[in-house]
Parts: C-alpha cells; sequence; structure tokens
C-alpha cells in the first residue's frame, strides 16, 4: 500500500511540474494566433487600400485637366495614409505578440 501512496504522489508532483510548460505553450500559441490575425488584417487593409484607390482614380477619369490631376493626387494621398495606417497598425500588433511571449 505504501509502495502505491508512494507511486500516486510521485505521479501528482510529476504532472504538477508540467502544469507551467503547458501554459507557457498556450501563451506562444496565442501570441502566434495573435501575429498571423494581425497579417491578415494588414493584408486585408492593404487591399482595400489599393481598391479604394483604383475606383478613385476611375472616378477622376470623368474630370479633365487640374481637377483630374487634383483628384488623382488625393486619391494617391488617401491610399498613402491608409497603407502607413495599416503598417503602424500591423507593427503594433507584432510588438503587442511578442510582449505576449
Amino acid at each position: 500500500m505504501s509502495k502505491l501512496l508512494a507511486m500516486m504522489t510521485a505521479c501528482l508532483f510529476a504532472a504538477t511540474m508540467h502544469v507551467p510548460a503547458f501554459a507557457a505553450d498556450a501563451a506562444k500559441q496565442d501570441a502566434k494566433a495573435h501575429k498571423e490575425m494581425a497579417e491578415g488584417d494588414y493584408k486585408a487593409a492593404k487591399a482595400k487600400a489599393e481598391g479604394d484607390e483604383k475606383a478613385a482614380k476611375e472616378a477622376c477619369k470623368k474630370m479633365s485637366g487640374a481637377d483630374e490631376r487634383a483628384c488623382k493626387k488625393e486619391a494617391d494621398a488617401a491610399a498613402d495614409t491608409a497603407k502607413k495606417q495599416a503598417k503602424a497598425d500591423y507593427d503594433k500588433a507584432k510588438a503587442d505578440a511578442k510582449a505576449m511571449k
């Protein structure tokens, strides 16, 4: 009986020693998932900005001269701003994911 009790105690002790490892693995998985989600969000935001830019430039074609040039510059500026914001959000999310590890 004492051998059984000693064996059960040893098993219980060994099992409790591995719990922090499971928590660390879960944190790494969460960080990886967070980073992958941020990357997907970045790609989607970048694609949206490019699509919006293309649509705006198509609308600019209805104009002529200086108005058309100004319209295209505004479309370019809006797309650049959106892409920069997406990149900043992505960089922040990557930093957050790194901090989660």
